[in-house]
């Protein structure tokens, strides 16, 4: 018998504290759209960045679940995001992933809109045709700091206290201005949480990733200033610049400026800056790594030189879609200011290895063998918080009965 939302309230309520989930909320067909409808179907989550689309008419499509949404420059330099579906028979109006237009053209029946959604034409309907009320139905879009988010719910959560936070941190490095250097994206074999719960942690890090612990100091992230003479001295010399370091630790999001080890400068093999024109003009180029994440789908790096962002978005019950982008300099130039190997390759390694790890932890879920285990409490503890937000997440929207997808 197909589970339902009563079935799932009971396996979230009788879950055992800091232990991982039961199994079926790893690879139930009716959970997973639970949690589609739920939780993706109403929280902020990353679609992409404003650098993508700097000019009116540009244009990329993210798909989340089952929607699929276009992200748009409007002829007045706003962002905007329209469910990427014509109002006239419901086709899917653009194919490609990225683009230009002057207006959103469906293929259909050529039903076309203009860049602010609304439908400019109606081409040989019948006498009487208005099309009043039949513009592109819109998502919520919010901007933080050069990054885009979308909300498909009719009523979006608070995101003041995220962006605010965010905001400040991310504001030396002027992402808006950046571009798009390198982008992957991999379809993992995993349920969206097995993912997520991978990226939450670095207890697997001394044999699962040899490459990025040449410079990653995960004992940073545990230390706190107090204990770590290096983090308070970064955190006194950033904010004696105006630059905003020190920890945000949210309910469902984490952002704080660690420094590297000493003698790193990035996230390189070589621990030297991948590239040559930084992000932004600082008054010191040893401004740490910004590490940030945000639940339930991306985790962002933010270096002097580059950053790096992880996405991480349902494509099926056992399937997740990972885009992995980064970000340069505008005016650097590939060949002269970076090399594109050197740029990508401790990431791009990382992010390989994560997504065998992730399909192998799927598979022995998937079997009789597995019950629930116990997190570390100090190594998993990022990923005891996101479990936890997501049971009380979920446990609150069942017990409220709400079930649309707004």
């Amino acid at each position: 018998m197909p589970l339902d939302e009563k079935d799932m309230l009971d396996l979230l309520t009788g879950r055992t504290p800091f232990f991982s989930l039961p199994q079926p909320l790893y690879n139930d067909q009716a959970l997973y759209e639970l949690d589609l409808d739920l939780l993706f179907g109403r929280r902020w989550i990353l679609a992409g960045f404003e650098c993508q689309i700097k000019e009116p008419g540009q244009f990329f499509v993210v798909d989340i679940g089952r929607n699929s949404i276009i992200v748009v420059r409007d002829e007045a330099g706003g962002v905007r995001g329209f469910f990427n579906t014509c109002r006239h028979r419901g086709s899917r109006i653009c194919d490609a992933e990225s683009g230009k237009a002057k207006r959103l053209v469906c293929p259909y029946h050529q039903w076309s809109y203009k860049l602010d959604g609304t439908l400019a034409k109606a081409p040989n309907m019948h006498e009487g045709f208005t099309g009043e009320g039949l513009d592109l139905r819109p998502a919520h879009v919010q901007t933080i700091g050069g990054t885009i988010w979308l909300c498909l719910a009719k009523q979006p959560p608070d995101f003041t206290t995220h962006a605010d936070a965010v905001g400040q941190f991310l504001a030396p490095h002027r992402l808006a201005d950046a571009k798009v250097a390198y982008t992957t994206k991999a379809y993992v074999n995993a349920n969206w949480k097995v993912v997520d719960e991978n990226s939450r942690e670095c207890y697997h890090c001394p044999t699962g990733h040899p490459e990025l612990l040449r410079t990653f100091k995960n004992d940073f992230n545990r230390a706190a200033p107090a204990d770590n003479p290096a983090i308070a001295a970064l955190w006194r010399k950033c904010e004696a610049a105006g630059i905003a370091a020190g920890l945000v630790d949210g309910k469902d999001f984490r952002i704080s400026r660690i420094p590297f080890a000493e003698g790193i400068q990035s996230t390189t093999l070589e621990g030297k800056p991948a590239v040559a024109r930084p992000l932004a003009d600082l008054p010191f180029p040893d401004i740490g790594q910004l590490r940030w994440h945000h639940f339930p789908s991306m985790f962002g790096h933010v270096y002097n030189d580059y950053a790096m962002f992880y996405r991480m978005l349902p494509a099926g019950q056992e399937r997740t879609l990972v885009t992995a982008t980064w970000l340069v300099a505008a005016d650097a130039v590939e060949g002269i200011d970076y090399d594109l190997r050197t740029l990508t390759e401790v990431w791009d390694l990382t992010n390989e290895q994560d997504a065998v790890l992730s399909e192998r932890n799927q598979r022995g879920i998937n079997t009789d063998g597995y019950v629930p285990g116990p997190y570390n409490k100090v190594q998993e503890r990022d990923v005891i918080k996101f479990v936890d937000w997501y049971c009380e997440t979920m446990k609150d929207l069942l017990t409220a009965g709400i079930r649309e997808l707004a």
